[in-house]
């Protein structure tokens, strides 16, 4: 969820918190190198991670493991119109330490870590007292916010829980051949999309013919090719905006993989529902998800 972490200057915490409210999810599919889990207190739509997909909705208490691609879409199987409130929880490896997890009073904790290399899916007895839980990790620093994120997770852990890739994969989820190919138009995309990159190259690269190329390509990434390329070239300008005063419009355009200034304008309108130039003049800006 939330493809593009808005908090950069806090990445380097063992436990980041981020609350959103009456925001349209529209990830493209994506991994992350810490565990995530989200808190979707309000609205509806649906999830994919892995070969997995499910529906969400106010309640919905998700769990997903590092380097697993997975994307949230609000609304109707996944269409755009609905925002969605919640929370995510991301946490590193090693906050849950082998050693730590042998104490007595991480009991709870240490079978629940045992499950944690599969997404997850939740049901949530207690939503407010999960909610007040999650947001007091946010509240502090230091040990004291550790302390808090293992209480939390201790209320986790008391929710009834059950796994949800292997199911879907026994249904006709993506092959290891289609996981590989997935992975291999990442690294590409991520590799050229600030130059000229084709679908008919794409293509290629996997061993597709354009038409089946274009039908995988929307079923392992959740929109079109030509729409993740420009997501992808969105997130740059965004980052060259905020990080590189020095550099005019047109630069960034250039840099950013955008044919030109207007094309820009347009993407960026589209997806974060301002202009390049907005955006740069904002105080605080806030990377949103393309």
């Amino acid at each position: 969820m939330l493809e593009f972490w808005p908090n950069e200057a806090r990445s380097d915490l063992s436990v980041s918190f981020q609350e959103f409210d009456g925001k349209e999810l529209r990830d493209s599919l994506h991994e992350h190198e810490s565990y995530e889990l989200c808190f979707i207190w309000r609205g509806s739509g649906n999830w994919q991670m892995g070969a997995a997909s499910g529906d969400f909705a106010a309640g919905s208490l998700v769990l997903c493991p590092p380097r697993v691609l997975h994307a949230w879409r609000s609304g109707q199987r996944g269409r755009e119109g609905t925002p969605c409130s919640g929370m995510v929880l991301r946490f590193k490896r090693e906050t849950l330490p082998p050693q730590l997890l042998k104490l007595p009073e991480m009991a709870a904790l240490a079978t629940l870590r045992k499950a944690f290399e599969k997404p997850l899916v939740f049901e949530v007895s207690d939503r407010e007292r999960l909610r007040s839980r999650l947001r007091s990790v946010d509240r502090a620093q230091g040990a004291l916010r550790l302390a808090r994120f293992y209480v939390a997770l201790e209320l986790v852990a008391g929710f009834r829980y059950f796994e949800v890739v292997d199911k879907q994969v026994e249904r006709g989820g993506f092959s290891p051949r289609d996981l590989a190919r997935v992975e291999e138009l990442k690294r590409f995309m991520q590799e050229r999309f600030s130059g000229e990159v084709s679908r008919g190259e794409a293509a290629r690269l996997v061993g597709l013919e354009e038409a089946a190329f274009s039908r995988f390509f929307r079923k392992a990434m959740g929109t079109t090719f030509v729409d993740y390329l420009s997501s992808l070239r969105v997130r740059r300008a965004a980052a060259l905006l905020g990080n590189r005063r020095d550099l005019s419009l047109d630069e960034v355009a250039a840099q950013s993989g955008f044919g030109s200034l207007a094309s820009l304008h347009r993407q960026f309108k589209k997806r974060l529902g301002t202009t390049p130039d907005s955006y740069r003049k904002a105080a605080n800006s806030e990377i949103l998800a393309p």
